[in-house]
């Protein structure tokens, strides 16, 4: 059977290896605000993408509902917290996810499918 199209490419923060360019080795606590700077809930992991090495989706604690959220969707990432271009309820609306796994294919293009952006890893992953 052939790799999973996408979804073993991404690994759990606590699991990469690699260097990552952005500021993201810290990231888990992070206030996550909306394009309004309201805050929405806290970063709780992050799934890198291994081969580019830069993160893909990210965990959030929403009022003890747990979301992915696209990395494509953040404006702005620094030690003061992470910003989203969409409003709160969007991001509320997100699609759930419990698991304590790394997301699979699906999971991840329904994600990026939420907030209107093609998912990199499956998009080109032939």
């Amino acid at each position: 059977m052939e790799e999973n199209d996408g979804g073993s490419k991404l690994v759990k923060l606590a699991d990469f290896e690699g260097e990552l360019e952005e500021p993201w080795h810290e990231a888990q606590g992070l206030k996550v605000r909306d394009k309004f700077g309201e805050e929405v809930g806290t970063v709780e992991n992050l799934y890198v993408y291994e081969s580019a090495l830069a993160v893909h989706l990210i965990k959030v604690d929403i009022e003890r509902q747990h979301v992915l959220i696209p990395v494509d969707a953040l404006t702005t990432a620094t030690e003061d917290g992470v910003d989203v271009e969409q409003d709160k309820g969007t991001i509320k609306e997100s699609p759930e996810f419990d698991s304590d796994e790394v997301p699979d294919a699906e999971t991840s293009r329904a994600a990026y499918a939420h907030y209107g952006y093609p998912d990199q890893l499956t998009w080109g992953a032939e």
